[in-house]
């Protein structure tokens, strides 16, 4: 049996155990503003003593995010003892592979990580905007569904896929690939995910295979020059196809109030506006 006595005692809430669930179903590393906006823990005061109380109880582990700007901001990921809340072997392992895995990620590739995780959780939350709103499925950057989605003949690996409801809105399913692009791949690269995506898309497979109408590609970008330089590349006949916007845009606002640049449309759009 593990000897736990190097750990201060805690009694963990719900919201305690619901936020260790998710850094292994959902996540694998959460920065404190990420845990702010999926949990309600009071004052950002309150949310990091108790984040701090968690790591010394050992259910939480931290780590610098050095290239995050100020190095008194960490990211936390599952703990040694967060294996405790799970009661199935396999969970069980999943849980410690998660431990000894995330210290090993690259500075380099974090930030990516946590942009992507950032926009599965304005999708992941915004139900508390529009009450009609239901996220029904969400592929994300760790999930092993990719494998079965490339069986499906789904073009390589997005940073995520979506499904959501509109409920009471006439047709009001919407399907999209998320592609996060912080300006670090080059252009020929680029086009290559571009055309990819606009092969499959007039290939047919996906309605047929999924039974949805066309989906949709939200590139989401880091600054408008880069949006801009997107949006040459994928030129005007795709504008419904290919999204763009910047993170910075998407954080300020609503999920579904219009600030989607199309290639080829005049003006704005929202992620509820039909083809």
């Amino acid at each position: 049996m593990a000897n736990h006595s190097r750990y201060k005692n805690v009694v963990l809430q719900h919201r305690d155990q619901s936020l260790i669930r998710i850094l292994t179903e959902d996540f694998r590393i959460l920065t404190t503003e990420q845990i702010a906006k999926l949990f309600s823990m009071g004052s950002n005061a309150r949310l990091s003593f108790r984040l701090k109380q968690l790591c010394d109880a050992g259910y939480l582990s931290a780590r610098a995010l050095a290239r995050f700007g100020s190095a008194s901001k960490y990211g936390y990921f599952v703990g040694p003892r967060a294996k405790e809340l799970f009661q199935n072997p396999t969970d069980q392992r999943i849980v410690a592979s998660i431990h000894n895995e995330v210290p090993q990620f690259a500075d380099s590739t974090l930030a990516h990580r946590i942009l992507v995780d950032s926009v599965h959780i304005r999708f992941l939350t915004a139900a508390r905007d529009y009450p009609e709103y239901k996220l029904l499925t969400w592929v994300d950057q760790y999930s092993p569904s990719w494998e079965e989605l490339n069986n499906y003949g789904v073009p390589g690996q997005a940073d995520g896929y979506g499904e959501y409801l509109m409920l009471m809105h006439f047709d009001s399913l919407f399907t999209c690939f998320v592609e996060v692009d912080r300006g670090t791949e080059r252009g020929r690269t680029i086009q290559e995910k571009i055309e990819r995506y606009i092969h499959y898309a007039d290939s047919g497979d996906y309605e047929q295979k999924f039974a949805a109408r066309q989906f949709r590609v939200l590139f989401v970008t880091t600054n408008t020059r880069r949006v801009q330089g997107l949006a040459t590349l994928i030129g005007a006949q795709r504008s419904n196809l290919f999204w763009l916007t910047t993170w910075e845009q998407m954080q300020s606002a609503k999920l579904f109030d219009a600030y989607w640049i199309r290639p080829g449309q005049d003006g704005l759009h929202s992620l509820i506006s039909h083809l």
